[in-house]
């Protein structure tokens, strides 16, 4: 999955893919799993026996393909033509929740799942401790996306908030999503990102104001800004 689409453009186009023409942030129809916070039947960041970084493709599309919760599959043409993508839905509504992504078409980078809300943000922070950072992004004036991100897992898990004004997260916050990522993957979203430190629980405005406390890395010197061989050669003619 490319970085762009890590933290908050995944989640609106596939909201608005399953929900169109207004998404909905919590939606009950899509997948109903809890896996997250039960660990059942894996811990995160593995995703029914998926994990990024670890999984090869084809063993994540026969993974996925055979999981009776799964239907609808489809490989949408990406513009990178090694990396690859199988979309599907949640079998019990027949409606787009998920996703699967690899960088080099060999090994999966990526997991989203849009899930019901059945599980909160207490859950997930009692299991998995604080995020390190947040950040969200308006859907109307009534819902926001708020992306907490934790680096150790790695995951970014999205809160529903009554939008970005007047929204508050606590607790008892629903979660709508899920992104498990590579190590890689994550250190990449880190340094393409600006994100505030998450301080606890409370009001959205005044957690998304102030300074940031990641922003972005110049290209350059990003982590995957190594010039190719090609490049490289040249540079040197």
């Amino acid at each position: 999955m490319r970085v762009k689409l890590i933290l908050l453009v995944a989640v609106v186009v596939l909201v608005a893919a399953a929900c169109a023409p207004a998404p909905v942030l919590r939606d009950p129809d899509v997948l109903r799993d809890t896996s997250l916070v039960t660990g059942d039947p894996c811990e995160a960041p593995c995703f029914q026996g998926i994990t990024p970084g670890e999984t090869p493709w084809n063993v994540a599309v026969t993974l996925v393909e055979d999981n009776r919760l799964f239907s609808g599959f489809e490989q949408p043409v990406l513009e990178n033509t090694s990396a690859r993508a199988l979309e599907f839905n949640a079998a019990a509504t027949n409606k787009r929740c998920c996703a699967v992504f690899s960088d080099d078409g060999r090994v999966v980078t990526s997991v989203f799942a849009l899930v019901a809300p059945q599980m909160t943000l207490g859950q997930v922070i009692e299991r998995f401790g604080e995020p390190s950072y947040l950040t969200g992004e308006g859907i109307g004036d009534d819902q926001a996306s708020m992306a907490l991100v934790f680096p150790d897992v790695p995951m970014i898990v999205y809160a529903f908030a009554a939008g970005l004004q007047n929204g508050v997260l606590s607790e008892s916050s629903e979660v709508f999503a899920h992104v498990y990522l590579t190590p890689d993957n994550m250190r990449r979203a880190l340094e393409a990102s600006s994100l505030y430190a998450w301080q606890g629980y409370g009001p959205v405005a005044l957690m998304t104001s102030g300074d940031f406390a990641t922003t972005p890395v110049p290209e350059e010197l990003r982590f995957d800004a190594t010039p190719s061989a090609e490049a490289t050669a040249q540079t040197d003619n």
